[in-house]
């Protein structure tokens, strides 16, 4: 791999996807230390929810990144235990984004954070008019089990997912690193276990990139033959929202509504996914109310 290459990999987070060159396996690497640290930022989490969410948000752009354009996944859970849901959508350009929230009364004695609960696996393609959706029953809690399971039970796709986060001594994080493996059709049963052994004696993910591996010498550690570079690409934690976007949502709840929000000052409005906060003025009021009176005239 080139200067360049590896550059890029030290500086900024990206997804790397290869292929065997039989086409017998296919695995995409993620090192997405800023994204998740962006989102525990944004959030303001603790450890444990700073670890579920970023499991989810590096689980989600893994999946992304074998759709195209603008196609994105979007990845829930939710739980009877100390976390109540965890959200993340990711694009294939590289957007990603998500949310996590509490249980104001888990279930005692749970032995993870999320305790038992269901796993929702949403793909919004070109072509469908709905998403793509697929749903099982949390098995661990911890997010990368599930994720394995779900696409061997659902999708019939034998799958290793690993993720690994590392924190830094203010419990900020400060290195992550996911992995996805897939067999593909023609895979021998042979080499898939031997797969799965590579990757459970494969060690702390984190420590292979705070050693300076690239992508693509972790990931011939694992795969089961040669491989070729697919594709590598950016990623981001990323949010669309605006004051603007959460103006036109307003509009659908009707002229009573706004008039009796305007009324009552309820004026700030916090965006569930990124935390950004948008405060309405008697401006902004003042022209929602007129483009509801203009619709009812």
């Amino acid at each position: 791999m080139n200067e360049d290459v590896k550059k890029l990999w030290s500086q900024r987070d990206r997804v790397t996807r290869v292929m065997t060159k039989d086409g017998t396996f296919r695995a995409a690497l993620i090192h997405n230390p800023k994204t998740v640290r962006t989102a525990q930022e944004r959030h303001g989490l603790d450890p444990v929810g700073s670890l579920i969410l970023a499991r989810m948000i590096t689980g989600a752009s893994l999946l992304a990144s074998y759709l195209k354009g603008e196609e994105r996944v979007i990845l829930t859970a939710e739980g009877d235990g100390l976390i109540r849901t965890v959200c993340a959508e990711a694009m294939q350009i590289g957007e990603v984004r998500g949310f996590i929230s509490q249980n104001k009364a888990p279930v005692e004695g749970r032995d993870t954070p999320l305790g038992k609960g269901l796993l929702r696996v949403q793909r919004v393609v070109y072509g469908e008019y709905e998403p793509v959706t697929g749903i099982v029953e949390l098995r661990r809690g911890d997010i990368t089990s599930d994720l394995s399971y779900y696409l061997t039970q659902s999708e019939q796709i034998p799958s290793a997912f690993v993720i690994d986060v590392a924190y830094d001594s203010d419990d900020l994080i400060r290195q992550s690193v996911g992995l996805l493996v897939q067999a593909m059709p023609g895979a021998k049963d042979v080499d898939i276990f031997s797969v799965y052994d590579a990757v459970d004696y494969l060690g702390r993910m984190t420590e292979y990139t705070d050693n300076g591996y690239t992508p693509e010498q972790i990931l011939r550690q694992i795969m089961p033959s040669d491989i070729d570079v697919v594709a590598s690409a950016p990623v981001d934690f990323f949010c669309r929202c605006s004051k603007d976007r959460y103006k036109s949502a307003l509009l659908t709840l009707g002229l009573a509504e706004i008039v009796g929000m305007q009324q009552d000052d309820h004026r700030e409005m916090v965006c569930q996914f990124c935390s950004e906060r948008y405060t309405l003025s008697d401006e902004d009021f003042d022209q929602m109310i007129a483009a509801l009176q203009a619709q009812s005239n």
